[in-house]
């Protein structure tokens, strides 16, 4: 008898876990490696390609170093408003002038932007720079970043301000001195309406999420390196938008960090990242920037393989219930 029953146990057994392992496969947590869309260091000494319609490297076939420089590349374009810009290699520098200087680039083809279409899909851009000549204090929102869509037929084809277009995203409208002096002075928006140029219009953005930073902190200082860290990932109908700036002593702990939930989401396509100081004055005289990376993480769907084995499963526990 008790031989009976231990074989009656032993052969239930895959009855028991041949489903539930495949229940696991198939609903369980699962993970992919993040495509890396863009990592730029500027290793051809060259801010301009791929040239124009493509305008980045990732044109439907992720990670194809098109000129083998050992970066995958997206082209940037710069207003110089009476400043200067230089490329070099393992560098891309800007020297604001007196006024505004816009500088923005299309990290994928207008036709693919990245889409976060599924819950759990996030973008993370990563753009580190050092800053030279930052003023003491003042007390504007003026060295902002954006990460947005920008319209079909909206795009710049040459070196000039970004055309007006409605754009989605959201910016970053932040204060830089040695001291911050603005009372949001790491502040996340969204754009809420206007044709404007990216950046250039305040007032396109009225709508303030959160503020990461405080008023009368420490800022950022000349020669040392600063690392923004954005991403952004679809939570049902809406996005969780995380952004991060570290480096020195920036706001007494060495980060000024925003991370909020937008419920209602202001567009789930991205392409395009912007940066707009307005001026050494209220912001440095020279940014050197050493690395622009994009990376999209997509949540996997259900393989073939796991449906098959589910498949095969099924058909052999209908066999052996005969």
């Amino acid at each position: 008898m008790l031989q009976k029953i231990r074989l009656t146990l032993h052969n239930a057994t895959p009855f028991l876990i041949l489903p539930a392992a495949i229940a696991a496969m198939l609903i369980g947590p699962a993970s992919a490696e993040a495509a890396i869309i863009v990592n730029d260091t500027w290793q051809d000494g060259s801010r301009t390609d791929p040239a124009s319609p493509t305008y980045a490297e990732n044109n439907g076939a992720l990670g194809t170093d098109a000129d083998a420089d050992g970066n995958l590349e997206s082209a940037w374009f710069i207003n110089n408003n009476g400043g200067s810009n230089a490329t070099t290699v393992g560098h891309l520098t800007t020297n604001p002038p007196t006024g505004s200087m816009n500088w923005y680039t299309y990290f994928t083809p207008e036709a693919t932007p990245v889409n976060l279409a599924n819950t759990g899909d996030s973008l993370t851009v990563t753009w580190q720079f050092t800053p030279s000549g930052v003023n003491a204090s003042n007390t504007s929102q003026q060295f902002n970043m954006a990460l947005a869509r920008t319209p079909a037929g909206g795009r710049a084809t040459s070196d000039v301000s970004p055309p007006n277009a409605a754009y989605t995203g959201y910016a970053l409208f932040t204060n830089m001195g040695n001291t911050l002096g603005n009372s949001n002075p790491f502040a996340l928006r969204e754009r809420t309406g206007g044709s404007n140029p990216l950046l250039n219009n305040s007032s396109d953005w009225n709508t303030t999420l959160q503020n990461g930073a405080t008023s009368g902190n420490h800022g950022y200082d000349g020669g040392t390196q600063y690392t923004l860290v954005w991403t952004i990932t679809r939570n049902g109908a809406g996005l969780d938008i995380a952004a991060t700036m570290s480096g020195g002593t920036l706001n007494n702990s060495g980060t000024a960090s925003v991370s909020v939930n937008d419920p209602n989401g202001n567009g789930f396509s991205f392409d395009t990242f912007g940066v707009r100081p307005s001026g050494s004055a209220t912001s440095a005289t020279s940014f050197d920037t050493t690395l622009f990376k994009v990376e999209f993480n997509p949540v996997p769907e259900p393989t073939s393989l796991a449906l098959g084995l589910c498949g095969a499963a099924f058909l052999w526990l209908r066999r052996r219930g005969r």
